[in-house]
């Protein structure tokens, strides 16, 4: 199964997330099947989240699953996700 979700990328205390499409049984820190976008928690708000949301959209219709993580950044974007299951 395919899965969008956070790689951790950056060093100690310095954190950022990739957002990949990956499949599930591959470690997080894994291969990735695409590089969505990134995530700096740690940066002012609006430069946080920047992904590529056609490719998202396109990953989600095809049936991939969005982590929990990953559902609530794209709501922040506006991009909704739903009818997700676990």
């Amino acid at each position: 199964m395919v899965k969008l979700r956070l790689k951790k990328m950056g060093s100690k205390k310095r954190p950022y997330y990739r957002i990949v499409v990956q499949d599930s049984r591959k470690p997080r820190d894994g291969a990735t099947v695409e590089e969505l976008g990134v995530y700096h928690p740690i940066e002012a708000a609006d430069k946080q989240l920047s992904f590529n949301e056609e490719r998202a959209k396109y990953w989600l219709s095809v049936g991939a699953q969005a982590s929990d993580t990953v559902k609530k950044l794209f709501n922040k974007k506006g991009l909704t996700v739903t009818g997700q299951s676990k």
